[in-house]
């Protein structure tokens, strides 16, 4: 691979940004950031994926491609976190996400990091964007909830650091996110800026304590959060483009020393306040080692062109970026024997993934998770109506039971039960009517706690149905805002291996086993 001294200041300049891009093919958006850039890293999600095979051999060329345009190994990056945010939805694992994790075997989030590891490993993909070490104490968070592990940060630590060293055992870089910690807000930042108004002392016992557990434990990077933190920056500036922050914080005082990298700065908490370009040029110049900019070309060409221009107006010194691209070329040379491995010098790579064990592995945890809150568990007696919501923004992949929905799983599966869609977002008084000629009614929450319609159509059904169990399918808040109900149950997620969960649950063929992550 190519040395520091060998790079022109534009090769060391595209070292510094993940880029992504739309599309299932190598196109003119990523070839122009390659060939005239020499941008060396690549963040995938959803939109570049069909399956497998064509993932790989996206990826053969994407490192073809850039080896021969930078003369380095490119970092491919994805947010695999699992459970709800799952991008390889089709022939890979489709691994629990966190909560659903922490109602179990503690022991189980190893496994999904080293399982993770070697599938993405195969796949040429060398750093995971997780996990997410954001503890999440507060239930109307928009963007985190069951994506943490636990509102206990003890839990949180335990199950995070299990992830990063079954994830790096595969040689595979784990980034520890959301840093300082975006687990008590409600405002996302993807649409707008959050504030954190906690004190030092606070944010050191609870939201600083699981990156410090995952640095103690050796984790290779950490991600910044958009998220203004009173106690280190009195003026409104996000995390990720605070030196007070990123440099003094976590650098000097944490002593981490791995790579830093952004959340992607397209995101509105960055480009509404300062343009993507801007914010860039402010967090490599706060102690950021890359950022990821991963929609728009002009964008991503602005970001490069204003980094160069700190560079010129002595803002930012060569120094401070050739001790980046230092600690870049050092992580790139930490993965490269694993990706030869098993992925440049593999051809047979995807047979792994024919392997039936690490599904069966992942739909086990997703069994084990299911908890019983309150109440009694589920027995089909008597006449019974299944009420479900639809997600509308989680895509479920087709699978042995072709589902796509509870609702076709359980008419499929459990034909004895009868089955009524729910509105997500709105009341429907015409279902009450349709209570009365059941003996009980089993309800499929979705994220009630953040529709409040839903949890009031929810309250009416409780008032009017004989006898009625409530299933939260993603979020277990939901039971703060759903009144006197007598029978309450949790999975954890909404994905494919929890629908097979439910139905299991509505044949008889499980037990509940899971435990509460969070306090209700």
């Amino acid at each position: 691979m190519k040395k520091l001294k060998d790079m022109t200041l534009k090769e060391k300049l595209g070292q510094l940004l993940f880029v992504g891009f739309s599309g299932h093919e190598y196109n003119d958006h990523i070839r122009t950031l390659v060939e005239d850039y020499k941008v060396g890293n690549i963040i995938l999600f959803a939109r570049n994926i069909k399956n497998i095979k064509q993932l790989s051999e996206l990826n053969r060329t994407l490192h073809e491609e850039i080896i021969k345009n930078t003369g380095l190994m490119p970092l491919i990056a994805i947010d695999q976190e699992g459970g709800i945010v799952t991008r390889i939805m089709s022939g890979a694992t489709f691994c629990p996400g966190n909560m659903t994790l922490a109602a179990t075997n503690p022991e189980n989030s190893y496994k999904v990091g080293e399982i993770m590891g070697k599938e993405l490993s195969r796949l040429g993909i060398n750093m995971n964007l997780a996990p997410s070490l954001d503890v999440n104490n507060n239930p109307k968070n928009p963007v985190i909830g069951v994506r943490s592990y636990s509102d206990d940060p003890e839990l949180v630590s335990q199950l995070g650091v299990n992830f990063i060293k079954g994830l790096q055992s595969q040689g595979i870089i784990a980034t520890a996110k959301h840093f300082p910690g975006h687990g008590d807000v409600e405002v996302d930042s993807h649409l707008g800026l959050p504030i954190v108004e906690h004190d030092k002392e606070r944010l050191n016992t609870v939201e600083l304590y699981p990156f410090k557990k995952a640095i103690a434990s050796g984790v290779d990077a950490i991600m910044s959060a958009h998220i203004v933190f009173k106690a280190y920056e009195e003026e409104n500036i996000p995390a990720t483009i605070s030196r007070k922050v990123m440099t003094d914080l976590l650098r000097e005082e944490l002593g981490f020393e791995g790579l830093i990298v952004s959340d992607c700065m397209e995101m509105k908490a960055i480009d509404d306040h300062y343009t993507t370009a801007k914010g860039v040029a402010l967090g490599i110049h706060a102690g950021l080692d890359m950022v990821f900019v991963s929609h728009t070309l002009e964008k991503q060409i602005g970001a490069l062109k204003e980094i160069e221009n700190l560079i010129n107006l002595g803002k930012i010194s060569m120094e401070e970026i050739d001790q980046k691209v230092e600690r870049i070329l050092k992580y790139k040379e930490k993965t490269y024997k694993t990706i030869k491995e098993y992925f440049f010098d593999n051809k047979e790579n995807l047979k792994y993934f024919e392997e039936p064990e690490n599904k069966e592995f992942a739909q086990k945890v997703v069994d084990d998770s299911l908890t019983i809150v309150k109440g009694e568990k589920l027995k089909l007696e008597g006449k019974t109506l299944l009420l479900a919501t639809i997600p509308y923004a989680t895509t479920i992949v087709e699978d042995e039971l072709d589902t796509r929905n509870i609702i076709d799983a359980v008419k499929r599966e459990v034909p004895e039960i009868d089955t009524l869609e729910m509105p997500m977002k709105d009341i429907d008084l015409s279902l009450l009517e349709k209570l009365d000629q059941y003996d009980q009614v089993v309800v499929c929450s979705y994220n009630a706690s953040n529709f409040e319609k839903q949890a009031e159509m929810i309250n009416m059904i409780i008032k009017r149905a004989k006898k009625t169990f409530i299933l939260s399918t993603r979020n277990p808040y939901d039971l703060l805002f759903i009144r006197n109900a007598e029978n309450y149950a949790c999975l954890y997620e909404y994905t494919p291996n929890s629908v097979r969960t439910i139905v299991k649950y509505l044949k008889g063929e499980i037990e509940p086993k899971g435990k509460l992550p969070i306090k209700l």
